[in-house]
């Protein structure tokens, strides 16, 4: 699996490359042949016009009425971006994801008609093709008809991001999950000031899970159908509900908190090492229709003689008492409002409780969050939220991290310390959201994007530059491997005659004083390696204390 999720996330970055090439290749031509059609640059606006961060909230748009008749995809999306900034892309995905059943089928029919597969393993490898196929018909990925990226500078340090794809017929299983119409965020008043990162979304668990779940018993597929079977019972034992009665529970919207105490420091352990940062605290919070999931949650709570029981008014909580190492941890079950809230910490959930009844300010107090915000949509489907003190903290815990799996390779630690570096004061906000024929984001962030796409273009030189040392270095250790065997074949063929000399026995131990005489000179260690004579009907072999070749620090290197 962990093979598989590597293998997907190469295939992931190097689709994004191949995209963005082509992107920037068709940009240039795309901009002059169709110049005529985008709006008019910031030079030509009015001056009130050039002050607002874009012309009106992405995705709002109402001078190309959604796909009126005799418009374009790319008068669609040209409408939702703002040209005239620092980067500009539109990329045309009909042929590339409309016909892309079509591709997998040609690949499905391919790979089952190779001659060394059985008539059950290709009927097993065509059910499997054939499940994929569906879920990506059914998903609406086809619909997408193109996509959009601008990018502008709007005030020094500060860029308007927008992304619009234009999905005309919204129609699958992914956009029934994830775009209900767009709505206000009043859940913002519960994220309390020192919320330093966020993320809320829609998202109907019921909706995907029914499709998923149909699509895999009809698979004919056995194991993918016990798995989805076994998912089910394991889901059920764990929390008391049927499948069913979970998803009933569950509302259509999830998000994530987290927060940071600037005031006080915690020290948490890194390998060997502590590293010193702000007094952390998370929360997962999702949107409930009734109190089973609480309730069942509760009673699994309840069987633990260290948890508090909190029941007010309009808060419910259970508190897992904390330890005096980590006292900032107290896992917490809430249920308040119209959500079900698990966080690292009781202060967590308290101060969100404040903040929505105003007791303490919010996030709405935060300066720094305000002037991202400022000019964004304030109704859509998604918003997320990073500021530069978390920023900074989860750099520098990348570059602990980066340190400790680099084991010394000065190049991997460059590279890591210059990503990390990337975001370290990076701030940003964006929000996306349905629109009549598509998806929008907008988002503003004190981070140029040209910065990062660079950094990110300078990645194929970072990994040869790596291949190339340990090419290298594997070249010295093959090399010094040799001269290890070689030693060994000596020491065989001394333990050969001491043995004919000496008529020495099946399974009897031998040393160094036993064979010696019948060497030259004793073998020299080359990287600290150590030599065993061995017993009797077995060869002689060395263990390094360093990797050589295919052999593992401290395994047996034989002849």
């Amino acid at each position: 699996m962990i093979a598989m999720v590597g293998r997907t996330g190469r295939f992931a970055r190097a689709f994004f490359v191949a995209i963005l090439l082509l992107a920037l290749c068709e940009t240039e031509a795309l901009q002059i042949s169709r110049a005529e059609e985008l709006p008019p640059p910031a030079s030509q606006r009015t001056p009130a016009e050039a002050q607002q961060p874009g012309r009106q909230p992405v995705g709002t748009e109402e001078s190309l009425g959604g796909s009126a008749p005799g418009i374009s995809s790319y008068q669609r999306v040209a409408g939702n971006l703002d040209p005239d900034g620092v980067i500009y892309l539109y990329w045309s995905t009909e042929k590339a994801l409309g016909e892309l059943d079509k591709k997998l089928e040609s690949i499905r029919d391919t790979a089952v008609s190779d001659p060394t597969l059985s008539q059950d393993e290709k009927n097993r490898l065509q059910k499997d093709f054939d499940l994929g196929i569906r879920l990506i018909l059914h998903s609406g990925l086809q619909g997408v008809k193109a996509i959009g990226l601008s990018s502008r500078k709007i005030e020094p340090g500060v860029f308007l991001n927008k992304t619009y794809t234009y999905l005309p017929d919204r129609a699958g299983f992914l956009w029934d999950t994830f775009a209900k119409p767009p709505h206000d965020f009043s859940f913002t008043k519960m994220l309390p000031e020192n919320t330093e990162g966020f993320a809320f979304f829609d998202f109907n668990l019921a909706v995907l899970w029914g499709v998923l779940s149909k699509e895999l018993v009809g698979s004919g597929v056995p194991e993918v159908a016990k798995w989805q079977q076994r998912f089910s019972q394991q889901e059920q034992a764990f929390t008391g509900l049927s499948p069913e009665d979970l998803l009933s529970s569950l509302g259509d919207q999830v998000g994530i908190i987290v927060t940071l105490n600037l005031r006080t420091t915690v020290k948490i352990p890194l390998g060997n090492e502590e590293y010193e940062m702000p007094e952390p605290a998370g929360a997962l919070i999702w949107k409930v229709r009734n109190d089973k999931l609480f309730d069942r949650l509760d009673a699994l709570f309840a069987m633990n003689p260290k948890v508090d029981k909190i029941d007010q008014p309009d808060l419910r909580m259970r508190v897992l008492q904390g330890v005096e190492e980590i006292p900032y941890l107290t896992p917490t079950l809430a249920r308040y409002g119209d959500y079900l809230i698990v966080a690292s910490s009781e202060k967590l959930v308290r101060g969100m409780v404040d903040a929505d009844s105003g007791k303490t300010p919010g996030i709405r107090a935060s300066s720094d969050f305000n002037k991202l915000a400022a000019g964004l949509p304030e109704k859509g489907n998604s918003m997320a939220y990073l500021a530069k003190d978390l920023q900074k903290t989860l750099g520098e815990l990348q570059m602990k991290f980066s340190q400790i799996r680099a084991s010394g390779n000065p190049l991997l630690e460059a590279m890591s310390a210059k990503f990390s570096g990337l975001s370290a004061d990076a701030a940003s906000y964006t929000v996306g959201g349905a629109t009549d024929d598509g998806w929008f984001t907008a988002g503003k962030t004190t981070k140029d994007l040209n910065e990062i796409l660079g950094e990110f273009l300078t990645l194929p030189a970072y990994y040869a530059a790596v291949a190339a040392v340990e090419e290298i270095k594997l070249a010295r250790g093959n090399d010094k491997l040799t001269k290890i065997k070689q030693h060994l074949v000596d020491m065989r063929a001394a333990k050969d005659e001491a043995i004919s000399e000496k008529n020495l026995q099946e399974g009897q131990m031998l040393n160094r004083q036993d064979i010696e005489e019948y060497m030259t000179e004793w073998p020299q260690s080359i990287v600290g390696e150590t030599y065993e004579v061995g017993i009797v009907g077995q060869p002689p072999y060395a263990t390094a204390p360093i990797d050589l070749g295919d052999y593992r620090a401290g395994s047996k290197i034989e002849p």
